[in-house]
């Protein structure tokens, strides 16, 4: 048998756990340098305006399509095709809209505003 322990029992930190730990910090550290840059700060904002046009610029368009399809004085497989086809063309609407204006939470905002008005006048036309 040998003299060694099967376990070691010490609390202080090896030395393998001392540079693990310094690692991790480092890298931590440089991915906190990297997101200071300006270009992650850009394509956060382009991030942030991708995600405002795709979702909040979809729940716009189906909402729009669901009040369309409700109001359209036409037999109701006639104006839920129109809609939907109306509904495409404003989500393509939303999407430039959300590159066009000057502040990207301007982009949530209305976008987001816009559906909530669709919804409303969707719960007082009928369903």
């Amino acid at each position: 048998m040998s003299n060694t322990p099967a376990f070691e029992t010490s609390t202080q930190p090896s030395a393998v756990q001392m540079r693990s730990f310094s690692l991790i910090s480092r890298g931590i550290m440089q991915m906190a340098q990297w997101f200071k840059q300006e270009q992650s700060l850009f394509a956060f904002n382009v991030f942030a305006r991708v995600s405002a046009a795709l979702l909040t610029g979809y729940i716009a368009a189906a909402t729009l399509a669901c009040l369309l399809t409700v109001v359209l004085p036409m037999p109701r497989l006639e104006s839920t095709l129109t809609a939907n086809m109306l509904s495409f063309l404003f989500y393509a609407v939303a999407i430039i809209y959300a590159f066009c204006v000057r502040k990207t939470w301007h982009a949530w905002r209305d976008l987001s505003l816009v559906s909530l008005f669709f919804l409303g006048l969707l719960k007082i036309c009928g369903q």
